[in-house]
């Protein structure tokens, strides 16, 4: 089979490596779509993703420095144990099953969480088979939308609020779908005229550009009558975007932040509207579910809720690049240079 290779920053290639063998409890996937994130794989394509250097310790939740047995060298292969970071949204076909394996059948369409690579052998277990009918590609959302969907329940969105997201990536183009499901009135804030204009076209009713509104805030404070939005969510994993949010949220509510902040805030100023408007900053992630809804909301029905919604939310203009996987140089390359021109970029394998 095929595997991608990091040699180094900024430098991918493709190898073959023998085919995994096959346990009974297993099944094997022939690859057909796969999505690349723009957000952590490419900190990882630069150099720059922080679990390069620090790791959770899962007994008392905190990162420290990474022992020297888990630093990072090149190059790696995307087929090695461990290797999460180099392609998380797969999209295949069941081509052989283990002895055990009893709930999927040769030829189901199935997502799991693998890399960029021609097939993958995985757990009965790990796979999610794809309701018929969804376009396979559409199936490389699915991580993404359930960690949209989590943001939405930890914000707990209310029929008729104003919600603004920052940050209009494939998280925010989803949540901003899904806020307008839940009957949101919805304000994007991005940079970019393509984000702005997909989400516009699948149910926003405003996209603002920092670079054309001096102050986006007091522009969001127009639109609401200044009252504000009712919740903020930022998606950009922006320092300056999250201090921007804090500025953008009404008194008394909360932000909720979906991205992931690289480095140090040096830009949040936690004075002037974060302390007189008593403002809240909430994090949200894929995996984590609030307390107060885990008797209700568990993994397995945030999973069925999420196949059901990936029949009904607009995804065709959320692919804006469709590139061979024996291109996929050429696609990490265009993303890391030409932000502006991609939404989702998805590999074929066909």
């Amino acid at each position: 089979m095929k595997v991608m290779v990091y040699e180094g920053p900024r430098t991918i290639t493709i190898a073959e490596v023998p085919d995994p063998p096959l346990g009974r409890d297993q099944i094997r996937i022939r690859t057909l779509f796969t999505g690349i994130s723009h957000g952590t794989e490419m900190a990882v394509y630069r150099g720059t993703a922080p679990f390069f250097s620090r790791r959770k310790d899962e007994t008392t939740a905190l990162f420290a420095a990474a022992n020297t047995d888990q630093a990072w060298s090149y190059p790696v292969r995307s087929c090695e144990p461990g290797v999460w970071y180099m392609g998380y949204a797969s999209v295949g076909e069941v081509v052989e099953m283990g002895a055990d394996v009893r709930t999927l059948q040769l030829g189901d369409i199935v997502y799991c969480n693998a890399p960029h690579q021609t097939q993958v052998v995985k757990l009965e277990s790990e796979a999610v088979k794809l309701p018929p009918g969804l376009k396979p590609e559409h199936g490389v959302f699915f991580t993404n939308l359930m960690t949209a969907h989590n943001a939405i329940l930890d914000t707990r969105i209310k029929l008729g609020d104003t919600v603004a997201i920052s940050g209009l990536g494939v998280l925010g183009q989803l949540i901003a779908q899904l806020c307008a499901m839940s009957g949101a009135n919805v304000i994007g804030v991005d940079p970019l005229q393509v984000r702005r204009q997909a989400a516009l076209g699948n149910g926003a009713a405003a996209a603002l550009s920092p670079s054309e509104h001096a102050d986006v805030a007091a522009e969001i404070r127009r639109l609401t009558g200044n009252r504000g939005p009712d919740a903020v969510l930022e998606a950009s994993g922006n320092v300056k975007a999250l201090h921007e949010a804090i500025r953008i949220a009404a008194p008394d509510t909360t932000i909720t932040a979906v991205g992931w902040y690289q480095g140090f805030c040096e830009a949040l100023n936690l004075s002037e509207e974060f302390h007189h408007n008593r403002v809240a900053i909430r994090g949200t992630h894929t995996v984590g579910i609030s307390p107060d809804i885990r008797h209700m909301w568990n993994v397995e029905r945030k999973e069925r809720t999420c196949l059901e919604l990936l029949s009904r939310l607009k995804l065709d203009n959320l692919i804006t690049d469709r590139v061979p996987y024996e291109r996929i140089a050429d696609a990490y390359r265009a993303i890391d240079a030409h932000p502006e021109r991609s939404i989702q970029a998805v590999l074929s394998y066909s």
